[in-house]
């Protein structure tokens, strides 16, 4: 099925690609109007506030090119990417627009990319990871996490244990 509005033939569009075309059409607009493409960009739909997780969006993503950040705000429907090259967030801009992922909940949900101009990394504290840290979540089963947590003197001041 083609998505090309230049493409004429009989196929009728159901009204989700009708509603997608009239989306992808504004986030073009909304790109003509920025400055430059900038490697910045927002994924709407897909954000923590729509039961997508980091673990789920974060491979769509790296499959596009090297993701540098991606910041997940807690409770919005939407997350921010920073691809190291504008070619990276290009490639992510033209092949990730309107594609489906399954959320945690077992939904289809649509992605929509757009460029921004500013995504507030600093406001949120929020930098990328030094290269060649990598953050491996649920490593440990709860169970350990529990054990390892149960394990640590909480209350023990340990400053002054040491100095004699």
């Amino acid at each position: 099925i083609t998505m090309d509005s230049h493409h004429q033939s009989n196929y009728k569009r159901s009204k989700t690609e009708k509603k997608f075309l009239r989306k992808q059409m504004k986030a073009r607009h909304t790109l003509l109007r920025h400055e430059g493409i900038e490697t910045s960009l927002v994924v709407a739909n897909g954000g923590l506030g729509n039961s997508v997780s980091r673990k789920q969006l974060l491979p769509v993503l790296e499959k596009c090119g090297f993701v540098d950040a991606l910041l997940m705000p807690p409770n919005k429907p939407y997350s921010f990417v920073r691809y190291r090259t504008t070619e990276e967030s290009k490639k992510a801009y033209d092949t990730l627009s309107g594609k489906e992922i399954v959320d945690d909940l077992g939904q289809k949900i649509t992605l929509y990319l757009n460029f921004v101009e500013k995504a507030p990394w600093k406001e949120l504290g929020l930098q990328a990871l030094p290269p060649g840290l990598m953050v491996i979540e649920e490593i440990i089963s709860p169970e350990d996490e529990k054990m390892l947590l149960e394990s640590v003197n909480w209350t023990e001041d340990t400053d002054n244990q040491n100095c004699k």
